[in-house]
């Protein structure tokens, strides 16, 4: 029931919502033909290529792939979820959200949760003004001035000073009715042996840790002097987990979409001290390790990251292992290398903000960077050196798709190192096979074999796309379809998942619909469809269209099966496996089947 009331508020919701008057709300727009068109509020341009429906209620931009539903474009746009979004254009409606019968364990969560919430900001406030106005904030403040931090970036991160003392918070607070065990859940205080609490943070400048909805959920403390540790960061909370959060985001996101690149460096000091300079795309990871839901968070701003953490071997360690964790979310990712040893808040304070964009300017792509770390960090004029380069490299080039910069690296590498290019190749194929990955790819030792497996026919991609359009918009043509064309003969990934979304609403009896779209089909789904739906097609026979497409996509499949066969028995062939004789029948077989598609 809780479901299907749900369904109706979004059905509601997308219907009394006009996509072109809410797309006018962030984009002038222009009405030809049918559709209005504008400049893409997703990347930057000059000729409108941002198109908008009202008939159809969707949008696409034809130059960087973006599309889908009203929502969608406001989850886009706000930075925000689908159903924040959904939300959001509710309120624009004067829609109530249904109402959802809450647990108990929910509800009490939620107190705590503000109780939290409220204690931390009171927090702030409180360090804050120790830090600005009392004297127990001189030494601090004087200690930031001299670091370059003015009032302004003191007021902007709203930075603050916890007083030398063991109570000065907790008695406080007490005094305004908060609990010695509120306290404690916060991680503003720790308990005694005997009874009563303690100040977590005593004699330290305080970095309000801050969240995107500008809630604060924690803090970090950083000492005065050389005494250790440098860093103390609130624990763990039901409001505050360090692997979900940024430093400095709910400030750097609108710069990072501007700029369209972050900027991710170690320590509260690099990030304030960065801002300071006027370089307002950075954001810190807290002194910890990077983590996949922080490369999430900042991929909802921008598609590139670059890297600056100290120059140090831990912090190029940790460099190292923040490339692993972003490698396969679809981030552009380089490392920006700092000098002398330094960290970017040292580099910037010595050198100035223009010679840190310089460097920025200069950053390493992933690639780059691990192999030339890798012939940095061992003597290769050694046999051992030899080995522990190449088994540095070899992870890094076994888990690259694009095999001719494979080939260009291990080029590169044979030659600095003096050893033959098939030694490499041989530890690669190694890596695979022991990590259980196509070795077909990757390797580079068929380039040839990897663009022909990337290659989609432009036929026939506008083939799938017709046939989409044409079953979208008439579900009783799906079961003719199926019965001659398989889901995975369409080449385009999205077109799969489109196809099978499709296939699973017919079997169900259902009808496509703009909740369908929403709910279940990825982003990229979601994208690639308004794209198939707004693409402008010259009127024509459909069941005569229909039998076109089946052909071309059915006939770009067999191709691609016969290529495949073919290089696989050559290459088989050429090692002496007697393999190439089953692929060699294989692919004359496949042969036959495409001249009788020509009969």
């Amino acid at each position: 029931m809780e479901k299907i009331i749900f369904n109706e508020f979004v059905e509601q919701v997308l219907t009394s919502s006009d996509i072109v008057v809410v797309v006018s709300e962030y984009v002038s727009l222009k009405k030809k033909g049918t559709k209005y068109w504008g400049c893409c509020p997703f990347h930057n341009e000059k000729t409108p290529s941002f198109s908008v429906s009202p008939d159809k209620g969707l949008f696409y931009c034809f130059g960087c792939q973006v599309g889908g539903n009203v929502a969608s474009f406001i989850s886009k746009y706000e930075n925000i979820s689908w159903f924040e979004a959904i939300k959001l254009l509710a309120q624009k409606a004067n829609i109530p959200l249904p109402e959802k019968e809450k647990t108990s364990e929910e509800i009490a969560r939620e107190k705590e949760m503000h109780r939290l919430w409220n204690v931390q900001d009171l927090a702030k406030d409180f360090f804050y003004a120790c830090l600005t106005k009392t004297n127990y904030g001189i030494e601090a403040k004087n200690y930031l001035f001299g670091r370059g931090i003015g009032q302004n970036i003191i007021d902007e991160f709203k930075l603050g000073f916890a007083p030398n003392a063991w109570d000065k918070l907790s008695r406080a607070f007490k005094k305004r009715g908060i609990s010695d065990l509120l306290l404690v859940k916060s991680g503003l205080a720790a308990e005694r042996k005997n009874e009563g609490v303690y100040d977590r943070f005593r004699n330290r400048v305080i970095f309000p840790i801050i969240d995107e909805k500008n809630h604060v959920v924690g803090f970090g403390g950083r000492v005065l002097d050389d005494s250790q540790p440098k860093y103390l960061n609130s624990p763990e909370t039901v409001i505050f987990n360090k692997r979900n959060i940024l430093f400095g985001l709910h400030l750097a996101r609108e710069h990072i979409k501007k700029e369209r690149c972050a900027i991710v460096v170690e320590g509260y000091m690099d990030a304030v001290t960065a801002h300071s300079n006027g370089i307002k795309n950075v954001v810190a990871s807290l002194g910890t390790a990077f983590t996949k839901q922080q490369a999430k968070r900042l991929l909802r701003y921008a598609e590139k990251i670059l890297f600056a953490y100290d120059s140090d071997a831990a912090g190029q360690n940790a460099t190292v292992r923040a490339l692993s964790i972003v490698r396969n979310l679809g981030a552009e990712v380089s490392v920006i290398s700092i000098p002398d040893g330094k960290d970017p808040d040292e580099f910037i304070r010595k050198h100035g903000a223009e010679a840190f964009r310089k460097l920025a300017d200069h950053a390493l792509p992933l690639l780059d960077y691990q192999v030339d770390k890798a012939l940095r960090d061992y003597d290769y004029t050694t046999l051992d050196g030899k080995v522990a380069v190449v088994a540095d490299v070899v992870p890094v080039l076994a888990e690259t798709d694009n095999a001719v910069e494979v080939n260009a690296y291990i080029a590169k590498i044979s030659q600095t190192l003096g050893i033959d290019e098939s030694a490499v190749r041989s530890e690669i194929q190694k890596y695979l096979q022991k990590n259980k990955q196509d070795n077909n790819v990757k390797k580079g030792q068929a380039i040839e074999m990897n663009t022909i497996v990337q290659r989609v026919d432009s036929a026939a991609l506008g083939a799938e796309r017709h046939i989409i359009r044409l079953l979208w918009e008439d579900n009783n043509i799906i079961p003719y379809v199926e019965a001659q064309l398989q889901i995975d003969e369409f080449k385009n990934k999205d077109h799969r998942e489109i196809m099978q979304f499709l296939s699973d609403v017919h079997k169900k009896g259902q009808s496509t619909s703009d909740i369908g779209i929403s709910l279940n089909l990825s982003d990229s789904a979601n994208n690639e469809l308004s794209r198939c739906l707004l693409n402008e097609f010259e009127d024509s026979d459909n069941v005569q269209l229909v039998d076109d497409c089946i052909k071309s996509i059915h006939l770009a499949h067999l191709k691609d099966l016969y290529e495949k066969h073919r290089l696989r028995a050559d290459q088989l062939e050429r090692m002496g496996d007697e393999g190439f004789l089953q692929e060699l029948a294989e692919s004359q077989r496949i042969k036959y089947e495409i001249n009788k598609m020509y009969d």
